[in-house]
């Protein structure tokens, strides 16, 4: 078996894989398969001497492992040909549309001994990582408030609709951030163009323990920043995230973190008055989207060569956030909060 890496899709984010790779000094090592031409005329014409295969089963017999950066509904078949191939998969958000698939890929990676690693981006956007070694340290003492938005103006995607498409973000990053359990979800969505999907999802979260959390996801919203990856888009990306101790900002888009220390404290009648600090940037390098992917694959790569498995397994990276987001969708259909046990 060759050693080369396999790249299932190259639209727009399957180019942004390429970049990475080559950032990683990779970028020789790949082979791309995409039935789309007009899709691998803009792949070749952006770097020069790519290799294609004609089918996934000839890229498959060339490469060691595999990227699947190719539309929604075709991951789970796509990920199961890797697997069953014997060979290592990265698996781009969302992994698969239902916790259902994702169980499945999960127990066959184990079955066939394979590392397998959700293309989970904001897991490794260094304002992520910094907010969560924070949390880790106890910066924030009790949290009880996680809140994000992933919405903006733009295109509504013909393979997926906002769960999948933006909120799958936030229902990985949320529950890592805090290091929290999700007990139970309890969303509205809305389908305002009328077209089949849902292109506004608003998620409220309980945690255990008690702290609450909120998503907002969508493609029909104000937007505030230009999208780094979609041309033309408009979005706003930000976290909030409120503890006993301490709040905190995060603008992905705009590349701004911003701290505020203290305690609200009793200050007679019943009141409660806020005691924080000044407003704290906090300096953490930024981050494009070439950058974030290439410490995705990165991380990848070197739990293939080692044989280890990786923070973002198919069971944390994919049958965790799929279950919340089914439960999302429960809870739309039956107007209640459904527990996470009901879920799966």
């Amino acid at each position: 078996m060759a050693d080369g890496l396999l790249l299932l899709g190259c639209g727009a984010f399957g180019r942004v894989h390429l970049r990475a790779l080559a950032t990683l000094g990779r970028g020789g090592e790949v082979v791309v398969h995409d039935p789309d031409p007009a899709m691998r005329a803009a792949a070749a014409a952006e770097f020069p001497g790519l290799r294609f295969a004609a089918s996934v089963e000839e890229g498959l017999a060339r490469c060691a492992a595999a990227i699947v950066a190719t539309p929604v509904p075709t991951h789970a078949a796509l990920a199961e040909a890797v697997l069953r191939a014997g060979r290592d998969l990265f698996l781009e958000k969302p992994a698969v549309e239902t916790a259902a698939e994702a169980e499945r890929l999960a127990a066959l990676a184990r079955e066939r001994g394979r590392v397998a690693q959700v293309g989970l981006y904001f897991r490794f956007h260094p304002k992520a990582r910094a907010l969560r070694r924070f949390v880790l340290r106890g910066l924030f003492g009790p949290l009880h408030c996680l809140a994000a938005r992933f919405s903006g103006l733009k295109r509504a995607r013909g393979d997926s609709g906002a769960l999948l498409n933006d909120a799958v973000h936030f229902a990985d990053l949320l529950p890592w951030l805090a290091g929290l359990r999700v007990t139970g979800v309890f969303a509205q969505l809305a389908d305002p163009l009328g077209r089949g999907r849902e292109d506004l999802a608003l998620i409220q979260l309980r945690f255990a323990g008690g702290a609450i959390g909120f998503i907002e996801a969508g493609c029909v919203l104000p937007g505030r920043w230009p999208d780094a990856v979609v041309p033309g888009a408009e979005t706003r990306k930000e976290v909030i995230l409120a503890g006993r101790d301490a709040l905190a900002e995060i603008d992905f888009a705009a590349e701004t973190f911003v701290l505020r220390r203290g305690r609200h404290r009793p200050a007679g009648n019943g009141a409660w008055l806020p005691e924080h600090g000044p407003r704290e940037a906090v300096g953490v390098p930024a981050a494009d989207p070439v950058r974030v992917v290439a410490a995705e694959l990165s991380r990848f790569l070197a739990c293939v060569a080692l044989r280890r498995t990786p923070e973002a397994d198919l069971h944390a990276g994919a049958v965790l956030p799929a279950r919340l987001l089914d439960a999302a969708r429960r809870s739309a259909q039956e107007g209640r909060m459904v527990s996470l046990e009901e879920a799966g």
